[in-house]
C-alpha cells in the first residue's frame, strides 16, 4: 500500500511518527508525501491546546476531502487519544483511531484495518526520517509526572518514563551512522532521565556517552527543568566540545505567586540563580525560556513582574503561549480567568520586548564567525543554523551568501555581516 503521513504538534510527535512509518516501511508499504495517491493517510494530532486542537480537527477534514475515494484514514496521538470517543462520534469517516496507549498493538491494529498481514516488531534501526534535512530528535523518555496546573499531557501521555540507555545509544549511533550531523536530544522533561530507571545514571551520564559516539556530530538539549540543572550537568557541556552551549529552559512565569498557581517547581530566585551560574560556568551560553501569560488570577502587577525579569535576563530566544483553558487540567476551574484580548496584548507587549533584546544582542554577532549547517537554498541565498538557533519556529536562522555552491548538510564558516530582529546574516568563508 502506498502510506502517507501527517505529523501535527512538537517534535516528540514527530519522532513517533517516524517510528510508525518505520514499521510501514518494514513490511514493505510504500511511503508517499502526496495524500491524493495515499491508500491510507495517517494523522499524527496534537492535543495539547486550543489551537492545536483546531488545526487538528482541520487537518482532519482536509484528507478527508482531498483523499482518494477509498483511501482509509487513521487519526492517532495525543487528540486521538484525548478525544477518541468524541471523535467516533463526530467525525465517523474516520476509519481507525488509534490512542498513545494503543501503539504497542498498532501493528494488529492496522493489519486488521488494512487486511494484511504486517509485522508487529519493530527496530529502532528502522526509523524512517520525515525530512532530508541533516539534524534528527533522539527522544529519551516520554510522559510527564510534573502536572503543571495548565498542562493536559500527563492526562494524555501518563506519568514520565525514561527510556533504556542501551536503546538511545542504538538509536544515537544508527542516526550517525546514516549521516545525522546534530541529535537533538528531547523529552517532556529531559532533566529527569534516569530517575526512575536507575540509582546512579542519569541526563549527565547519557549525554557523555552520545557525546563520545561521534565527536564530530553536535548535541543539543531541549526542555531543560531549571530546578534539576545539576552542576554535574553543566559540566558537561564544558567538557565535550560537540555538545552546544544551548539551554533551553521554560519557565513559563517569574512571579512567584503565579509560579504556585502553576505547580511549577521553583521559583524566580532560583531561575536567576541557576541562570547566573550558567553565565559563570559555560562560555558563549545561549538561553530559551517559553512564557504563558494570561493564566488565570495574573494581574497587572504580576505581568510587570514578568515584564522586568525578561528586561533582566536577556533571554537569546522567548516563545509566549496565552493560556489555554484545557479541560480536566487543574487550572479549568480557577476563578479569575483572564480575557482573551487582555492575553493577547501582554503576549505582544512581551514580544516587542523580547524582539529588541534579540536584536541587540545579534548586533553584537556582526564580525564573529560562526559554524553554520546549510539547510535550505531559495535561489539566491542559503539558510542554516549556528549553535545560536534550534531548528524549530522560536529561533532564527542564519542567512548565507555563497558564491560557491553549498549542498544542505554542508558545514560551512560563515562571517557575520548584517543582524536582524531574529536572523544573522554573513558571507561563506571559502
Amino acid at each position: 500500500m502506498k502510506i502517507g503521513m501527517i505529523s501535527l504538534g512538537c517534535a516528540k510527535n514527530l519522532v513517533d511518527s517516524e517510528w510508525i512509518l518505520g514499521l510501514l516501511k518494514k513490511d514493505n508499504h510504500e511511503i508517499v508525501d502526496d495524500i491524493a495517491v495515499a491508500d491510507a493517510i495517517l494523522i499524527n494530532t496534537c492535543g495539547f491546546i486550543t489551537s492545536a486542537k483546531e488545526e487538528a480537527i482541520k487537518t482532519i477534514f482536509e484528507v478527508l476531502k482531498n483523499k482518494k475515494e477509498d483511501a482509509k484514514v487513521v487519526v492517532l496521538g495525543c487528540l486521538a487519544t484525548r478525544y477518541k470517543q468524541e471523535l467516533k462520534e463526530s467525525i465517523p469517516e474516520v476509519d481507525l483511531i488509534i490512542s498513545i496507549d494503543e501503539y504497542d498493538k498498532i501493528g494488529t491494529l492496522l493489519n486488521q484495518l488494512f487486511e494484511t498481514k504486517m509485522k508487529k516488531s519493530y527496530d529502532i534501526n528502522d526509523r524512517v526520517l520525515s525530512s532530508y534535512l541533516p539534524y534528527a530528535y533522539l527522544k529519551i523518555g516520554d510522559g510527564c509526572s510534573n502536572c503543571c496546573a495548565y498542562c493536559a499531557i500527563p492526562i494524555i501521555r501518563g506519568p514520565y518514563y525514561s527510556y533504556p540507555k542501551e536503546q538511545i545509544l542504538n538509536e544515537a549511533k544508527h542516526l550517525i551512522d546514516i549521516g545525522i550531523k546534530e541529535l537533538i536530544v528531547i523529552a517532556q522533561d529531559t532533566t529527569r532521565y534516569g530517575k526512575d530507571l536507575y540509582d546512579n545514571y542519569f541526563l549527565e551520564d547519557l549525554l557523555e556517552d552520545i557525546a563520545k559516539l561521534d565527536k564530530t556530530v553536535f548535541i543539543r538539549l531541549l526542555y531543560l527543568y531549571p530546578d534539576r540543572i545539576s552542576d554535574k550537568l553543566i559540566d558537561v557541556f564544558n567538557k565535550y566540545s560537540n555538545i552546544f552551549p544551548y539551554f533551553d529552559i521554560p519557565i513559563q512565569h517569574s512571579s512567584n505567586r503565579l509560579l504556585k498557581l502553576m505547580n511549577r517547581t521553583g521559583n524566580k530566585e532560583l531561575y536567576r540563580k541557576v541562570i547566573n551560574k550558567i553565565r559563570n560556568k559555560v562560555p558563549n551560553a545561549i538561553f530559551r525560556t517559553t512564557l504563558i501569560v494570561g493564566f488565570p488570577h495574573e494581574t497587572d502587577d504580576d505581568f510587570n513582574d514578568l515584564q522586568d525579569f525578561v528586561k533582566e535576563i536577556q533571554f537569546d530566544h522567548l516563545g509566549v503561549f496565552t493560556y489555554s483553558r484545557e479541560e480536566d487540567t487543574k487550572a479549568y476551574s480557577m476563578k479569575n480567568q483572564v480575557d482573551e484580548k487582555i492575553s493577547e496584548d501582554r503576549k505582544n507587549k512581551i514580544m516587542k520586548i523580547q524582539q529588541k533584546i534579540s536584536y541587540e544582542k545579534n548586533k553584537k554577532r556582526i564580525n564573529q564567525t560562526h559554524l553554520v549547517l546549510i539547510e535550505d537554498y531559495d535561489g539566491n541565498n542559503y539558510y542554516g543554523r549556528s549553535y545560536l538557533y534550534a531548528p524549530d519556529d522560536i529561533d532564527g536562522h542564519v542567512i548565507v551568501k555563497s558564491n560557491k555552491k553549498l549542498c544542505i548538510g554542508d558545514y560551512v564558516l560563515v562571517k557575520i555581516e548584517k543582524a536582524y530582529a531574529y536572523d544573522i546574516e554573513g558571507v561563506a568563508i571559502n
